[in-house]
């Protein structure tokens, strides 16, 4: 399984509940990397994005990814040992938090295969890592 998560400097994903911040070029770049494959996530991720091809919402949707899909993961447990690779956009700055990404990746076996930053809409640098075990 793959997944893709967005984290702030300190690992933050959810403030009471509610997403840290979203960003429209990071759903764009989110639909590039999916080639082939869909894009899943809930209908609480789903709120963020316009209608898509790619995109597949449902509610138990990390049951039922595929090798190729991307599972976009913001307010559900990460079965962290099911997955292959992580997609890990972060923020660079911090915001007040209290749910976390709490895996160490690299003590888990993944390795950083790629590194990238581009220009959000909502922020001068965001950071994208892909990992792979």
């Amino acid at each position: 399984m793959k997944i893709a998560i967005c984290i702030d400097k300190s690992g933050g994903m959810l403030f009471g509940g509610r997403r840290l911040s979203q960003d429209s070029v990071l759903r764009e770049k989110l639909l590039e990397i999916v080639t082939d494959g869909n894009l899943l996530m809930n209908e609480y991720s789903a709120k963020q994005f316009e209608e898509n091809e790619k995109l597949k919402i449902s509610e138990d949707f990390l049951l039922s990814a595929n090798d190729n899909d991307i599972c976009f993961v913001e307010n559900v447990d990460i079965p962290i040992d099911k997955v292959s690779e992580v997609y890990l956009f972060n923020w660079n700055r911090n915001y007040p938090a209290d749910t976390y990404f709490e895996f160490d990746l690299k003590d888990l076996g993944f390795k950083r295969i790629r590194k990238e930053e581009f220009v959000g809409s909502s922020h001068k640098k965001i950071t994208l890592e892909v990992y792979k075990r």
